[in-house]
């Protein structure tokens, strides 16, 4: 317990003045909303009262935020720039409420949804606490990584983490994996062991855990204590051996050498020197004879890599094809009206085969590309730092994983987003 509240503590110096839209919701009440919505990413894949347990907690917590966005409107203390920026997907909702066919159903889902995100643009949610426990989970995920290596590897067994009896039935397929730890490098059950601590594979602890990484090293005013606690949670990504993982752990790190680890009033070139210092290539070449080390000796670590550039019949990686292929086939068969506006919202039968982006096109064609996308190259267009990072990431992985069009991890990600247009417009005011 003493452990808990001391990390606790420490993590409350992370974001001291990176952190700043709605601050001000410091009740009890305030911090629950934002930690449930920090588990919801989670929460998706288990039994609730309606539907799953993550819905179900969106449900509990649309009055409190109703309320909430109410008295913030009245007051008239609402960032009117955030609420522009989250226009597009709003419409998304909107849209896809009555794409091809509307119900009652669709309505109230709908009109939940867009409830939350107009909360989140309003500044309903405490951005800062719920960054912190976003934090917290992710730096817990990589110490039960470390422990589950050290199980097998030491002690022969696989320290299981995820409760799978209360998972859903269409969670069935990662059973067999988190309770064995054994995942084939595409997937199938008994392959390598590939632990991913409370998450269901290693993709979704990667999808959680990247914003965070972001937040740690690329936001202002970076300090040691950030750096300590961004190596422990790339240290997950990594071991998670998912390989949009390592890559996009490798890719922020650099980004991190090349523009933040140096002083603010540097000029471009002063930056490049400090990119090529004699430092940073130490440690660069140090870090690639750890890499090669454990290409040739880490069968997990070599089978990971040869995964993605290795080709397949297409010419293309492995990795990629195997997300992608399908989705291809089925999209270059659209045309005309259906390309416009999609084929089916039903796609049950080939939900794992499709990206966030493919199934979105399949599904709402070339309008709810439009809407779902705009808010995400805005924010590539507009922010600065960590939220100019996270959006072009999310940009470049929906076409791998369909997770960032899912509900949950697109209020995940808005929440963090929209930190960064609320200091982009406090900063233009000022």
């Amino acid at each position: 317990m003493k452990l808990t509240l001391g990390f606790y503590r420490f993590l409350d110096t992370l974001f001291d003045d990176s952190i700043m839209y709605g601050i001000e919701n410091k009740a009890f009440l305030d911090k629950l909303c934002a930690m449930l919505l920090a588990l919801s990413p989670i929460l998706q894949h288990y039994k609730g009262i309606y539907i799953n347990a993550g819905l179900f907690v969106l449900i509990l917590l649309v009055p409190y935020l109703s309320l909430k966005l109410i008295l913030i409107i009245q007051n008239k203390s609402e960032d009117i720039y955030c609420v522009v920026a989250l226009i597009p997907l709003v419409l998304f909702q909107l849209y896809k409420m009555v794409d091809h066919t509307i119900s009652m159903g669709k309505v109230i889902y709908a009109a939940f949804i867009i409830v939350v995100f107009v909360a989140i643009a309003c500044g309903c949610v405490n951005i800062k606490y719920f960054i912190k426990c976003t934090t917290l989970i992710s730096v817990a995920a990589s110490i039960c990584l470390i422990a589950q290596y050290g199980c097998f590897y030491l002690f022969g067994f696989h320290l299981q983490f995820v409760p799978t009896q209360f998972l859903l039935p269409e969670s069935s397929a990662w059973i067999l994996g988190v309770k064995t730890g054994l995942f084939g490098i595409n997937g199938e059950p008994n392959g390598f062991y590939r632990p991913s601590a409370f998450f269901l594979e290693p993709s979704h602890l990667f999808l959680y855990s990247f914003p965070v990484l972001c937040l740690l090293l690329l936001s202002p005013d970076i300090n040691k204590k950030r750096k300590q606690c961004a190596v422990l949670v790339s240290t997950g990504m990594i071991l998670s051996t998912s390989g949009m993982a390592v890559a996009t752990t490798i890719g922020i790190w650099i980004v991190y050498y090349a523009f933040y680890n140096s002083k603010n009033n540097q000029t471009n070139i002063a930056r490049l020197k400090n990119m090529f210092s004699a430092k940073n290539l130490l440690i660069l070449f140090l870090i690639l004879i750890v890499l090669i080390i454990a290409f040739f000796e880490i069968e997990i670590f070599q089978n990971t890599v040869l995964r993605i550039f290795s080709t397949g019949d297409t010419g293309s990686s492995t990795a990629i094809e195997g997300r992608t292929r399908l989705a291809r086939m089925l999209v270059n068969g659209m045309s005309g009206k259906t390309l416009l506006v999609g084929v089916t919202e039903n796609v049950n039968e080939i939900n794992f085969n499709l990206s966030g982006f493919y199934a979105t096109l399949y599904k709402y064609g070339v309008i709810g590309i439009v809407l779902s996308y705009l808010f995400y190259v805005l924010g590539v267009l507009r922010l600065k730092g960590s939220g100019f990072w996270i959006s072009l990431i999310i940009v470049i992985i929906s076409f791998f994983t369909a997770h960032t069009h899912g509900t949950f991890y697109m209020l995940y990600y808005v929440i963090v987003i929209m930190n960064g247009y609320h200091i982009r417009n406090f900063y233009k005011k000022k």
